[in-house]
């Protein structure tokens, strides 16, 4: 009994790390209440995106997923009332995160992330309304960090 647990305990654990590392399969989305899922995955779109009616017009809301012509994920973030919101990620050919942004009213804000395509960290950074703000770190593609600089309303200040 306990040598069955453990073994359903490690089960679920590895396909929640295959999940968290590699980009999901194209599929349907979960759009919220009072949206319309819009556009098709891959092989017949390349785009999925939830769609409310505003005052007469088409704006985005909720999950929106792009993929590649060759069906590979390529970014997945969320919109509201039209702007991005909320983490946004990309994705490099390979697979390979490039990058993981946040926004807020359809403006950077918050912590980037960038990768290399060989997985190693490039660049950390804050956003504050679209600028970079304080301390930001740059890493060389095999992982050693090369440099700080800090910025002040998007400008290097150190």
């Amino acid at each position: 009994m306990m040598r069955t647990l453990s073994q359903a305990l490690l089960a679920t654990l590895v396909s929640l790390v295959v999940c968290a590392c590699h980009p999901a399969a194209p599929g349907t989305i979960s759009c919220p209440s009072g949206t319309k899922a819009m556009g098709e995955p891959p092989p017949n779109g390349q785009e999925m995106w939830c769609q409310k009616m505003v005052n007469g017009e088409a704006v985005k809301d909720g999950p929106f997923v792009l993929y590649r012509p060759d069906g590979s994920l390529m970014m997945r973030g969320q919109y509201h009332d039209g702007k991005q919101d909320g983490e946004w990620t990309m994705w490099y050919d390979n697979g390979q995160k490039a990058s993981i942004d946040h926004y807020k009213d359809g403006v950077q804000d918050g912590q980037h992330i960038g990768w290399y395509t060989n997985g190693k960290i490039s660049a950390m950074g804050q956003y504050k309304d679209g600028k970079r703000e304080g301390v930001w770190k740059r890493w060389d593609p095999q992982g050693f960090r090369n440099w700080e600089e800090t910025y002040k309303d998007d400008k290097q200040i150190s």
